[in-house]
Order: structure tokens, then sequence, then C-alpha cells
């Protein structure tokens, strides 16, 4: 072989050494990149599950005082909703009460009339809403 072959031939090996050797550093830090990223993906996959898992723990909380509330809710309607019965009973007592005291006092007046003794009885006497 002649000197400028194996000249040329030296020049060729250490171009393809240069250029494995880039190729190599290039591999390299991408795999230190992809390494990186992968502990960065792991590090946000186990954030992520440690949020999801706080979420789902504060709407089962949630969940439960709803309920909760909604016992509690439930019972306050049972005890006014027997405190609106009692009144409306009353109410209606009071009113057949009142209606059959009315009832009393027309009769009484319209026994005064008959015995022409209305001048005894003085119009400001009268409660408001009960025409005589």
């Amino acid at each position: 072989m002649e000197q400028w072959q194996v000249i040329i031939l030296g020049i060729i090996t250490l171009i393809g050494s240069v250029y494995g050797a880039y190729k190599a550093g290039k591999t390299t830090v991408k795999v230190k990149e992809l390494d990186v990223d992968g502990k960065a993906f792991e590090r946000a996959e186990q954030i992520y599950a440690g949020a999801i898992g706080t979420l789902q723990k504060q709407y089962a909380d949630l969940d439960t005082a709803r309920k909760e509330d909604n016992v509690a809710h439930a019972l306050e309607l049972a005890k006014r909703d027997e405190r609106l019965e009692r009144v409306e009973k009353e109410v209606h007592k009071v009113r057949d009460q009142n209606n059959a005291l009315v009832t009393f006092v027309y009769k009484m007046l319209a026994i005064l009339r008959t015995h022409n003794l209305t001048d005894e009885i003085s119009p400001l006497d009268v409660p408001d809403g009960i025409h005589i």
C-alpha cells in the first residue's frame, strides 16, 4: 500500500472515530435527559397520585358531612312540622271559640234589642272587627 493511501485511510479512520465519539456523547446526553425526564415523570406521578388521594378523601368527608346534614335537617323539619301542626290546631280551637263568643254576643244583642236595652251599649266598647 502506498503512503498516500495509508494517509487517506488514517484520515478516514480519524474522521470515523471523531464522528463515533460525537454520536456516543450525544447518546449519553440523550440517555441522561431521558433519565432526568423519567425521574421527573415519576415525581410528577407521585404528586398527582397524592393529590388524587387527597381529593378523594376530601370528597368522602364532604359526602359524609352532607349526609349528616341531611339527617339533621330532616329532624329539624320534622320538629318544625310538629310545632306547626300544634299551632294550627290551637289557631282552629281559638277561632272556633271566638266564633262561638261572637255568636253569643249577637244573640245577647238580639235579646237586648227586643227589650229596648240597646242604649246601654256604647259603640266605643265594641272591639274592632265586630259589627253591631
